[in-house]
């Protein structure tokens, strides 16, 4: 193999581990649930760390000296860094499936339609893991390599984001289903209080309609956003540039849920207050 070569299998491996790992880098008893799967994403992560560490120095000892030597280091260096970005994938894409599996405010179609993309993702990189061998040279790896980078963007990338999504979206919409139970149960209260003389309507008539509209306003941003992180699946869109957009329509629902919860807060003194 060419010096050449060489520098190109080995600097087009950093390029396709340092967009995998910024995205990735955006715990319990014997009961595998979302805790553990973090700490064993963790404890990949470090293992995977350790070994690309070892990986950037052998491929530098090369490029300074090219003896044979040193260009079998950086070739074993370069399976092992290999084998163990594969593990870091299968381990994080787990970790999200078990958080989206504990998030409540996600429907179960979504759950089921999002497990089936992650499923398909882990089961390719445990096939994937056991391509690379002990004595693969390092065209070998340049070419597997290209097989992880091409499916990663292609496939794992859009799923990474859209999981990452689906667990904000749900944690939003458990927050505002959360927040509806204890509106009933306060207007519940409240018509109770009018009906018996304890409590005066003003101003709760115009207070609920505000409520209600901020609710409303909730769902459409849920369902606004559902929709424009479909756009990481198209193949005119930036996958992170969508996820991003989706994103900002969820900030803005955090605000109207502190809103609400305030709301809310204003609502009950005022009950306080009548009574």
């Amino acid at each position: 193999m060419t010096k050449y070569k060489v520098f190109l299998l080995l600097s087009s491996l950093i390029v396709f581990l340092s967009t995998a790992y910024s995205v990735l880098s955006t715990a319990s008893a014997q009961t595998f649930d979302a805790e553990k799967a973090y700490l064993d994403y963790q404890f990949s992560l470090t293992t995977y760390d350790k070994s690309f560490t070892e990986y950037q120095d052998a491929r530098d000892f090369y490029l300074k000296s090219q003896t044979l030597t040193l260009k079998e280091d950086a070739r074993i260096k370069t399976v092992k860094m290999l084998e163990s970005r594969d593990q870091l994938e299968i381990v994080y894409l787990t970790a999200l499936r078990m958080k989206i599996l504990e998030t409540k405010g996600i429907s179960n179609d979504d759950k089921n339609r999002i497990f089936g993309n992650i499923d398909s993702e882990v089961e390719y990189y445990k096939k994937h893991i056991e391509n690379y061998k002990d004595d693969d040279s390092l065209e070998n790896l340049f070419n597997k390599n290209g097989e992880a980078e091409s499916r990663y963007k292609s496939n794992t990338s859009p799923i990474i984001y859209e999981s990452l999504f689906l667990i904000s979206l749900g944690e939003q919409i458990g927050i505002r289903n959360d927040n509806e139970l204890e509106y009933g149960t306060i207007k519940d209260f409240i018509n109770s209080g009018v009906a018996s003389g304890k409590l005066q309507m003003n101003p709760f008539n115009r207070w609920l309609g505000d409520i209600d509209s901020v609710i409303e306003s909730l769902k459409k941003n849920e369902s606004l956003a559902s929709t424009q992180i479909q756009n990481i699946h198209g193949q005119f869109y930036s996958v992170s540039s969508s996820y991003q957009k989706a994103l900002d329509t969820l900030t803005v629902s955090s605000k109207l849920l502190t809103q609400l919860n305030g709301f809310l807060i204003e609502v009950l003194t005022s009950i306080k207050n009548q009574q």
